[in-house]
């Protein structure tokens, strides 16, 4: 089985900015931050993993609203902070069948705000946090898929002269895909976080109750041809059998006939 490895580098040092205004939606983002990473990871059809590391300081700022559909939605975010990261996922899957897992161990100093709200016909989904000081923490997340339905879990711990709070819930219906999730995290010295999500593919359980279904009629087929079969096997047996006692009976007369008494 072949393998795959890419290797990504990416350095940011010039600040940037864009505004973006459509019929039904309004952006802007500051980016005045300078920042380098690098990743390398290898993987096949089955199995990956990726190793990272990056760093990153000064502000970024963003705030974005509109209406998608029927639904409305406003996201905020600031972020002045200096930071470094060095995370690590790893991915499976077989016919369906698979998992994640992804880690993040950082070191952080400074302030962070954000907040997101979304309404309308596919669910709601709304959550804020704020955190301000130093930390070093880690962070790590799991997720099971077993054909229609995922499952994620999420925790993490931070340890340092900080404050850090805020929560989020959501329960949205999306292109047949129901996602119910809670997260929260609070940090006085010592922090903890824990994130849980589950996501149902509606479409992919009803694709394969068709295919078990289909499976069912074509078992039922084989087995009305299996009896039709065995029907026909039985009487042709039955008139064979009663065809070779007639011709028994027969020679039997035949042979009463020929004796002279």
């Amino acid at each position: 089985m072949s393998k795959n490895i890419n290797t990504t580098t990416e350095i940011k040092v010039a600040p940037e900015s864009s505004v973006e205004i459509t019929k039904n939606s309004a952006s802007v983002s500051i980016d005045n931050s300078i920042s380098a990473g690098a990743s390398v990871g290898i993987g096949n059809n089955n199995a990956s993993i990726e190793v990272g590391a990056n760093v990153k300081t000064g502000t970024i700022a963003s705030a974005s609203g509109g209406l998608d559909g029927k639904n409305a939605y406003v996201n905020v975010s600031y972020s002045d902070t200096t930071e470094a990261h060095i995370t690590a996922d790893v991915n499976t899957n077989y016919h369906g069948v698979g998992g994640s897992v992804s880690g993040d161990a950082y070191a952080k100093v400074g302030n962070e705000a954000s907040a997101n709200l979304s309404v309308g016909d596919k669910g709601v989904d709304v959550g804020a946090g704020a955190s301000t000081g130093s930390c070093v923490g880690i962070d790590g997340q799991g997720t099971v898929n077993i054909r229609g339905v995922s499952g994620t879990a999420g925790a993490g711990v931070s340890v340092g002269d900080h404050f850090e709070v805020g929560g989020g819930g959501q329960a949205t219906y999306e292109k047949g895909k129901v996602t119910v999730g809670i997260s929260g995290d609070v940090a006085v010295l010592v922090g903890a976080e824990v994130d849980v999500s589950l996501t149902v593919d509606t479409k992919q359980i009803q694709h394969d109750a068709v295919a078990v279904a289909k499976d069912v009629v074509k078992v039922e087929h084989q087995v009305e041809n299996i009896a039709k079969d065995a029907s026909h096997t039985i009487t042709n047996t039955t008139k064979k059998a009663g065809n070779e006692v007639k011709k028994a009976g027969n020679d039997v007369k035949k042979a009463f006939k020929k004796i002279k008494i």
